[in-house]
């Protein structure tokens, strides 16, 4: 198997384990359900899984496209999955194009959303929490790890 398919495959599945553990440790512990309605989310019951998880496979494709780009420049790297994780965090999250909530654009243009509880920007955690563990496992080499702690064992 190529170098990139492999590359593109380890992308998207750890996209994927990530995005769904985070998302459902984040929702039992910060029992944040209840407030998702009111940012514009639809009820969990409506959408079924394996959209969520087509939709994630291509959310994981893409990022494997932006990731292949720039990937010499930060994996194999010092401290790549900081570098990694602030690439996605600046341009994912805060920085994005569109107004979205958390971003800096949803800052100027969006409206604060009424009778929102304060719990609800613990959601951020979450946010925050999944591109990082994300970046981690895709700049581990871990064969190299794994060879690095036989040898001091």
């Amino acid at each position: 198997m190529s170098e990139k398919i492999k590359f593109f495959i380890k992308v998207i599945a750890t996209h994927i384990i990530t995005y769904l553990a985070c998302g459902m440790i984040s929702m039992t512990i910060f029992g944040y359900r209840e407030f998702t309605e009111s940012l514009g989310f639809r009820p969990l019951e409506e959408i079924s899984f394996s959209t969520i998880i087509i939709g994630q496979m291509v959310r994981g494709f893409l990022l494997g496209i932006v990731i292949w780009l720039i990937k010499d420049s930060i994996i194999g790297k010092k401290i790549s999955w900081l570098k990694l994780w602030s690439v996605l965090v600046i341009l994912g999250i805060f920085n994005t194009y569109g107004p979205a909530h958390g971003s800096i654009e949803g800052l100027i243009y969006l409206v604060p959303i009424e009778g929102l509880p304060p719990s609800s920007a613990v959601s951020l955690l979450e946010v925050l929490a999944q591109p990082l563990l994300f970046s981690i496992i895709v700049c581990t080499n871990w064969i190299e790890l794994k060879n690095k702690l036989l040898k001091r064992g």
